[in-house]
């Protein structure tokens, strides 16, 4: 009987012990983190590390705070696919998720990327006067990705954090469980 106990405890310990594991987070995106995007933009695919559940999203602002709509959000398996009606303009802009794993949690993180597209050559009275604020606002949007990649890997240390924890707690309670029954066990002999 005794054996019989432990190996079913035994089992069902396994099979929550991998469920405590199916948290996902962001496997890749496109465009990626700290990416320069220099052709026009109309999408953008977040895949993750294992399947998401329904109500999963993503939002996209500019440095500024200002959020630029996303005609729609589409999800299939582990991937989040967005379109915007326009491309997007030079910038540098950051996209949040939130997720719904497949053991129903939800997670969220951020990342950023910028977006510089060739502008078109003006008339050579108008060039020589404008020249120097471009390079001045490329060192800047260099010094706001380093920012923000440290940002994120804040986030994704956090979220590691937050993943070890239920595994633990799980363990736990599957060895009180455990306890309890033996001690059950000796109280009836």
């Amino acid at each position: 009987m005794i054996k019989k106990v432990l190996l079913f405890t035994f089992i069902i310990f396994v099979a929550f012990v991998n469920n405590a594991f199916a948290h996902t987070g962001l496997e890749s995106s496109s465009p990626q983190n700290g990416e320069v995007i220099t052709k026009e933009l109309q999408q953008i695919t977040l895949t993750f590390e294992t399947k998401i559940e329904q109500n999963s999203t993503f939002n996209l602002q500019t440095s500024s705070g200002e959020s630029i709509p996303i005609e729609n959000i589409q999800l299939s398996g582990n991937q989040l696919v967005g379109n915007f009606s326009k491309p997007l303009e030079n910038g540098d802009y950051q996209v949040g998720w939130k997720i719904i794993g497949v053991d129903g949690h939800p997670i969220d993180g951020k990342f950023s990327f910028s977006v510089s597209l060739p502008v078109a050559e003006a008339p050579v009275e108008e060039q020589e006067k404008p020249q120097t604020q471009p390079n001045v606002e490329k060192n800047t949007d260099q010094n706001t990705g380093t920012v923000n990649e440290t940002e994120e890997k804040d986030a994704q240390l956090d979220n590691s954090q937050s993943n070890i924890l239920i595994p633990v707690i799980i363990g736990v309670l599957v060895v009180i469980v455990i306890g309890g029954f033996f001690l059950v066990l000796r109280k009836k002999k």
